[in-house]
């Protein structure tokens, strides 16, 4: 029989519970090293006793004391009713604090100041070391889900193209491109995908126990500092340690590389089968994106596949995509959570080089990608540069130069590569902002006192790119790789749209008629991408693809030309001495789309530049017909009733032809708009 004193003294001894039974509010028996319930539940693996169970975390990790958590029931009763590939992990309805960056405005950083003073010695010993209780050790995956995990790796190790999917990686690798931000991860992540599923013998059990390591090692840190190497760095996602991320990561690229060859036999050998693997591997690419664990976990691996993530759906569902549209304001709400907008905090800084490029890569494609497609479907941007502070990558020699219009300082590197393009479009996306900030400008004076130092600032720019990187010469000329020539041609086509943008941002409608000056830029743009096209076999995609080039900048100069086409007298004059190579160049471009070379009828984009081309083939075959010299449609009008028929058109507002609301992404309601015009009416 227990003494008083003993029964006492253990009454008031408290003991720590595991970790699932304390998420799931369970009574533990405090067995070791597995308790009972976790035993019952084969949750082995998740049975872990915290080292210091009573001691009350810091406020930014605190989480609240009741929280309503999603039950098995109810998850089964919503992916009963959801239909579509992304589904999420188990985690707390009410998650506060926001476990993201949190700016000097925030709530959470006032009040962490006020508290700095009550802080004890051990609360600041492990703030500084980072041995805090967090969200990330705390959160509990549940069977539901590392069923699912396993699911998919059965799949994978049943499929028979696997190996297939790799020889496709390593062709593709081997033409001299990659993945713009992830390309040095796709090497070891391939590798640890293929040692994962060597490890699967076919069971349901072995694949439950694989399922279960990949996400017991994904919500774990990333741990690196100012003297990880890049191998050292590796090693947090393989081996061991292997992750959800690089399994995304490696689908992502074969998805990339079906994208770039066209014939990789015996997976595919038409364009029906190649379309099919796009598919597949991309769908592969989104549920290992989604088995990762959610925002409070978000880390560079988890962003890199976001990204590469988003140009895939980009490149396989297309550009006007809503999927796609999404896709990018979660790498953008990525980037925020991450702080990377902020980057010259101490932390940033204390990042090994390697591993702060792949962050300011990752900033600077992202800004540039909101620009573009911002233009291309007309809608506001999402990053605002006034809120932000990012750093160019790349430069190692200099300090870390700030990105701003200013002319950036380059390297000596001799040849372009991902980096110095994404240095390029970040430059270039900063002007693109500021020309943006123009077209809401309703006097026009003022818009010529603004738009002034833009002009200087983007040709002092280009200036400043060095002669190596910069296509001064016909494509056909450039003794350049493939894929050097591609990023070439990015560079260019990037410098004459900002110039394109502004040009246009400066045209007055009350004058009908644009100034030579934008018309001579239309026209240069227009005449890269078609000679991009006639050579597409002499180039490797370098990140943008030739659909893209077409589609962003060939179809922005095509209407613009073919707006100036139609007010004839206006286009005699401002097209005399070129205008059989325009009518070389629409054909041209008109004849790839029709045959097929250039996209297939399952293809992105192919609506809008079908609707393109044909207006524009109406607009050559009107402008080239023999009766349009002599008579009018009917045949029976004179030349001067039918001029000043065409005429009235032209000066009829409701037509609304150089209307700047609709001139900036020349998209396919514009095409259909020019198609109605009624000198394209026959």
């Amino acid at each position: 029989m227990p003494t008083p004193n003993s029964s006492l003294s253990s009454r008031s001894e408290k003991l720590p519970a595991c970790d699932p039974c304390r998420a799931l509010k369970l009574r533990c028996d405090h067995r070791r090293p597995v308790c009972s319930r976790c035993k019952d539940r084969s949750r082995a693996a998740d049975c872990v006793y915290r080292p210091k169970p009573f001691r009350r975390p810091p406020a930014p990790f605190r989480r609240i004391s009741k929280q309503k958590r999603v039950t098995l029931e109810d998850v089964a009763t919503s992916f009963a009713s959801r239909s579509g590939p992304s589904r999420g992990l188990d985690i707390p309805l009410d998650q506060y604090p926001n476990p993201g960056y949190l700016g000097s405005s925030s709530h959470t950083t006032l009040f962490d100041h006020l508290r700095l003073g009550n802080n004890t010695e051990h609360d600041v010993s492990d703030r500084e070391t980072g041995h805090t209780s967090n969200s990330q050790t705390d959160c509990v995956v549940d069977d539901i889900y590392i069923s699912r995990g396993a699911e998919l790796i059965l799949e994978l190790h049943r499929i028979s193209t696997m190996q297939q999917f790799v020889q496709v990686f390593k062709s593709w690798v081997a033409t001299g491109t990659n993945l713009a931000l992830a390309g040095p991860l796709t090497g070891p992540c391939t590798s640890t995908v293929l040692h994962t599923l060597s490890q699967c013998d076919g069971t349901h059990t072995t694949a439950m126990a694989i399922s279960r390591n990949l996400f017991y090692s994904t919500r774990q840190s990333i741990m690196a500092s100012s003297e990880t190497t890049f191998d050292e760095y590796c090693t947090n996602f393989s081996g061991h340690n292997s992750r959800w991320e690089p399994f995304g990561i490696f689908f992502t690229a074969v998805c990339r590389a079906s994208v770039d060859l066209a014939y990789a036999e015996p997976l595919y050998g038409s364009e029906q089968q190649r379309r099919k693997i796009q598919k597949l591997t991309l769908s592969y690419s989104d549920r290992c994106l989604d088995l990762c664990l959610p925002l409070d976990c978000m880390n560079d691996l988890q962003l890199v596949l976001q990204y590469e993530n988003f140009i895939s759906h980009s490149q396989v569902d297309g550009d006007q995509s809503y999927l796609s549209w999404r896709k990018l304001g979660d790498v953008a709400a990525s980037l925020f959570a991450l702080g990377y907008h902020q980057q010259q905090t101490e932390t940033f800084r204390a990042a090994p080089l390697f591993l702060r490029d792949i962050r300011q890569i990752a900033f600077c494609r992202t800004y540039s990608a909101d620009k573009n497609v911002s233009i291309f479907l007309g809608r506001p941007p999402r990053i605002i540069r006034k809120f932000c502070h990012f750093g160019l990558p790349g430069n190692h020699v200099l300090s870390s130069q700030v990105a701003t219009r200013r002319p950036a300082t380059w390297g000596p590197t001799e040849r372009p590569d991902f980096v110095t393009d994404s240095r390029w479009a970040a430059l270039c996306a900063i002007i693109k902002e500021d020309i943006l900030d123009l077209f809401t400008v309703e006097d026009y004076d003022e818009r010529y006192r603004r738009a002034r130092p833009i002009d200087v600032d983007t040709h002092a720019q280009w200036n400043g790119v060095p002669e190596s990187y910069r296509l001064d010469c016909n494509l056909k000329a450039c003794g350049r790789r493939p894929v050097e020539r591609d990023f070439m041609v990015n560079m260019k086509l990037n410098y004459l749209h900002v110039q394109f943008l502004l040009q246009l941002a400066l045209f007055n409608p009350m004058t009908m008629n644009p100034n030579p000056e934008l018309v001579r830029i239309s026209l240069d743009m227009l005449g890269l991408v078609v000679e991009t096209v006639m050579l597409k076999d002499q180039i490797i995609n370098s990140g943008t693809s030739l659909v893209w080039k077409v589609a962003y900048y060939g179809l922005s100069a095509a209407g613009l030309i073919s707006l100036t086409l139609i007010n004839q007298s206006y286009a005699m004059e401002a097209l005399h001495t070129g205008m059989s190579k325009v009518f070389q160049d629409l054909s041209i471009l008109v004849g790839e789309v029709e045959h097929g070379t250039l996209v297939y009828v399952d293809s992105p984009n192919y609506s809008l530049l079908v609707r393109a081309t044909q207006t524009i083939k109406s607009l050559l075959h009107r402008m080239l017909s023999p009766l349009h010299n002599k008579t009018t449609a009917t045949g029976n009008q004179p030349i001067e009733l039918a001029e000043s028929e065409q005429m009235a058109a032209l000066d009829d507002a409701t037509w609304g032809l150089w209307d700047n609301n609709s001139l900036q992404d020349f998209e396919i309601n514009f095409w259909d708009h020019l198609a109605g015009h009624p000198f394209l009416n026959d």
